[in-house]
């Protein structure tokens, strides 16, 4: 017993290290495969060989670090990398306070890497072998020889000072996966994956809303290394960061990014000026309307010597370009038209005024291509009716908050928003989640939803080009804790909590929104912490939510069916007439299509027609001659 209250004695007087009890220093792997540095990330550019999957970025320096910096919430990143044997990965980290802003970073296997080649929003989060989420106030890790969600991979947590810079380091040797923060050992389990790792990625994110800008308060990612262990050299390995992290006081108001204080050296800016301070109140021979200069940059290939068609169709892009910097438009037109000529023409026709005094203010010629450069002055309401005309029936956007005790927030992964992505995908929809935005702030949408002020919402849909919208609210009201009496003397073994969900579909008119559906549903989670019982609550909520969503989609698919009759002039025989049919038929969002005789068609289709006589245009063996939204004339060359 003596012996025991002085070993007791001992462990309460002094630290592990005082007592001599040491492990054995970081040891990175020898041979650089992947790096993320002054060499391969530029400053003002993008990383050699890093995917994008959604999202935009610049490589910066600050703190003497080249860094990964996200333009917005939800940039995601990924690297397909084989990783097999012995090998080593480290970066620095570092994250800004307001939001809470924090990085995900990822060893997947082929699963992943196959959905994040589909640009998949999910996969990052998705199967996973090793994952580190590491934010404004703590880091989390975890490691598993079975892929599972990374969501999951959780079990290793440590707190961060906050605004300082870390460096975090993940080697795999000899069998076992270790993680470490700042050169110390926080995490070592045996590792034999159970598949091969294809990959890394990195996920930013933010935990709250607030109304800074991401860019300007982001978390920060720099001097990624991945290496292997070829047993040439072997050193104790030093953090990434070349002095000693110390914490970084940003000045009260706002981090200076651009610029040297005494706290942050020069580094390029964080972000683009706000969209209020970019709008210049203009008065012209129209009155007192208010314009956005913007510039736009456009290019178009030289086909068969046509030097005029290619600047004409690079003037339409660059115009293109300069609306959607001026708008700040999610989903680019690029994206969805081809042909810039024929966009050009009809909004021109459909929407004037939209963009004035335009001015060619760079022209290069090459052998292949034109690229030309322009400035000019964005009518904003004009612009909107212009985006709202080619917006895509089919494109949904999403957004579904999710409402706690005492907070409100947007959260990509809950199973209501997964499963509703999933339904529409499956449904053959484009969707847009906006829990990745940014300028989304969760407890305006909860207060559109309980006031019923959609029309607040048309903006949202303007800038992702979409036609339609599912908003709804998920309450989470716990019902019963651990350990409450629950009648009879008996203790609850579980927490339970009861999950509420409203939501609206609503659709784009002449008139404005207009709600073409709505439901409310509920259900229970049990499980012993309150956040397992909502969770599970919100499971169950999402397989109602497929069966009951389902008959409203369809409903909804119904009244976008359009007919269009699609006249080809030249044919001459059956044979021209059935190849003409089968490439209609694979033409996106075309549902049917019905002979009416020789060059005659009827075509049941869910998109706006201009995209159909785009399609029709863009087939080798058609020439379009005009369309209209019921029609649509080609010739057979």
């Amino acid at each position: 017993m003596h012996h025991l209250m002085v070993l007791v004695a001992l462990f309460i007087g002094f630290s592990f290290a005082q007592l001599g009890f040491r492990s054995a220093p970081l040891e990175l792997g020898d041979k650089d495969i992947f790096t993320v540095d002054a060499n391969t990330c530029p400053a003002g550019d993008v990383a050699k060989d890093l995917s994008t999957i959604v999202g935009g970025y610049e490589c910066i320096d600050f703190n003497g670090v080249r860094w990964i910096r996200a333009y917005d919430a939800g940039l995601r990143l990924y690297k397909p990398l084989d990783l097999k044997g012995d090998f080593s990965i480290s970066f620095n980290f570092y994250a800004f306070e307001p939001g809470c802003p924090y990085a995900l970073l990822t060893l997947f296997p082929e699963e992943t890497l196959k959905r994040a080649e589909k640009k998949d929003h999910y996969a990052l989060t998705g199967k996973s072998l090793i994952a580190i989420w590491a934010s404004c106030g703590d880091i989390a890790a975890g490691i598993s020889s079975t892929p599972v969600d990374a969501h999951r991979l959780k079990e290793y947590t440590r707190k961060l000072q906050k605004e300082k810079i870390y460096n975090i380091a993940i080697t795999v040797r000899n069998g076992k996966a270790s993680i470490y923060l700042d050169g110390k050992k926080i995490a070592s389990e045996p590792f034999n994956p159970q598949t091969p790792i294809r990959g890394f990625g990195i996920y930013f994110y933010r935990k709250f809303s607030t109304d800074k800008p991401f860019g300007e308060y982001p978390a920060l990612v720099g001097n990624l290394k991945v290496s292997l262990y070829t047993g040439k050299a072997s050193s104790p390995s030093r953090p990434a960061v070349s002095h000693k992290p110390q914490p970084v006081a940003p000045p009260s108001n706002q981090p200076q990014m651009s610029g040297s204080t005494s706290h942050m050296p020069p580094m390029p800016a964080m972000q683009p000026m706000p969209l209020a301070k970019r709008v210049a109140q203009r008065t012209s021979s129209r009155g007192s309307v208010r314009c956005i200069p913007s510039t736009g940059v456009g290019e178009a290939s030289v086909i068969g010597g046509d030097r005029g068609s290619a600047k004409a169709e690079a003037l339409a892009r660059a115009k293109w370009d300069a609306i959607e910097k001026a708008l700040g438009v999610t989903t680019s037109v690029k994206t969805i038209v081809q042909n810039f000529r024929l966009l050009d023409e009809v909004i021109k026709n459909e929407v004037g005024g939209f963009i004035k005094d335009v001015k060619v203010i760079g022209e290069e010629n090459f052998a292949d291509m034109v690229r030309i450069k322009v400035r000019g002055c964005v009518y904003p309401n004009e612009a909107e009716r212009a985006l709202s005309f080619i917006s895509r029936d089919t494109a949904f956007s999403v957004i579904v908050v999710t409402k706690k005790p005492g907070t409100v927030e947007l959260d990509e992964m809950n199973p209501v928003t997964t499963e509703l992505v999933n339904i529409l995908n499956q449904q053959g929809f484009k969707v847009y989640d906006f829990a990745g935005n940014p300028n989304v702030n969760p407890y305006d949408i909860e207060n559109i939803i309980a006031q019923r002020r959609f029309i607040a919402l048309r903006a949202y849909m303007s800038r992702v080009l979409s036609g339609a919208m599912v908003v709804g609210k998920v309450e989470l009201i716990p019902s019963t804790r651990t350990g409450q009496d629950i009648g009879y003397g008996i203790s609850a073994p579980f927490n339970v909590v009861t999950a509420r969900l409203n939501y609206y579909l609503l659709a784009r008119d002449n008139q404005g929104l207009r709600i073409v559906a709505s439901g409310s549903l509920s259900a229970q989670g049990r499980g012993p912490h309150i956040d397992d019982a909502g969770y599970r609550a919100m499971e169950a909520l999402a397989k109602r939510l497929g069966s009951d969503i389902m008959g409203k989609l369809e409903r909804y698919m119904a009244s976008k069916r359009k007919v269009v009759t699609v006249v080809v002039r030249g044919v001459r025989s059956t044979r021209q007439n059935f190849a003409i049919k089968e490439k209609l038929q694979r033409v996106p969002w075309v549902q049917s299509v019905e002979d009416l005789g020789l060059g005659r068609f009827k075509v049941n289709y869910l998109e706006n027609t201009v995209y159909l006589a785009n399609a029709i245009e863009r087939m080798p063996e058609l020439q379009l001659i005009r369309f209209s939204p019921t029609e649509v004339e080609a010739r057979l060359l």
